[in-house]
């Protein structure tokens, strides 16, 4: 049979500038009637178009879902589909790590009032880091800012980190030696296919004494972690390292910024 434009748009449920699109990249081709100078569709082109929309409900573009409708082999349109099914399967996979990221952030902001200021023992696993200050002074390193831009698009993964100098704290100063730099669990790094070098800092998993902590100014000062270096005392722990810290969130009450920061001081 032969269709006008209209009864073809009718018969397959379209409009008409869906047949136009089509016909545009050959997958239906209408024919002139010399006598009527109208143009006319066939069966074979409804056949086309229902196959090319079946290719790009599997999210095929168009150019190829149009090649796989008029020039692929089996062999083609088999191994089309199976690219297309492990470009689904990666997607869903970051998706669903997305998704428990979201879910373990949700926990942290729902027990940030709960934790404040409570110590709490935890194990963290290995931890990559970008230092990235020397307090809140920027580094000066040519290599940094495109390893930050980096690692800047791996967010929610990655967070931003703060470090302490185990020495600064032994000497008890009144104000801590501390960097600032993006870092991502180890575990991340892995599932993320993410390379790290040598400009790479690495923290080993270990035993920490963690607490949250509100922070009112840009600087890190002893006043705010002494409750926990009384508990670490109390409880006969020594401190073996660096003292790590990551942002968990920042709350605005008027004019005033609360930064919620958990601690993290290693101890055996």
């Amino acid at each position: 049979m032969k269709y006008t434009i209209s009864e073809f748009a009718e018969l397959l449920g379209v409009t008409t500038d869906t047949l136009r699109f089509y016909e545009k990249y050959e997958i239906i081709k209408p024919f002139k009637d010399n006598k009527n100078n109208y143009r006319y569709f066939k069966d074979m082109d409804a056949r086309n178009l229902l196959m090319s929309r079946w290719y790009r409900s599997m999210d095929i573009p168009i150019q190829k879902a149009s090649h796989l409708t008029r020039k692929a082999s089996l062999a083609d349109i088999t191994d089309t589909i199976q690219e297309k099914q492990r470009e689904l399967e990666e997607e869903i996979r970051r998706k669903t790590m997305l998704l428990n990221r979201m879910k373990d952030i949700s926990a942290d902001l729902t027990q940030v009032r709960n934790n404040l200021n409570l110590c709490i023992r935890k194990n963290l696993p290995g931890i990559y880091r970008l230092r990235q200050t020397d307090k809140n002074d920027l580094l000066k390193d040519a290599a940094l800012p495109n390893k930050v831009e980096e690692w800047m698009k791996l967010l929610p993964y990655a967070f931003f980190s703060f470090r302490i100098n185990n020495k600064n704290i032994l000497a008890e100063d009144v104000s801590f030696d501390y960097n600032w730099g993006l870092a991502l669990f180890e575990s991340d790094i892995r599932k993320l296919n993410i390379k790290v070098d040598d400009s790479t800092e690495y923290i080993k998993p270990g035993s920490y004494i963690s607490s949250i902590i509100i922070s009112y100014g840009e600087d890190i000062k002893r006043d705010s972690l002494e409750f926990m270096f009384s508990y670490i005392i109390e409880n006969q722990y020594t401190i073996n390292g660096n003292i790590f810290g990551r942002i968990i969130t920042a709350e605005n009450i008027g004019t005033e910024k609360r930064f919620y920061l958990e601690v993290y001081i290693p101890v055996n």
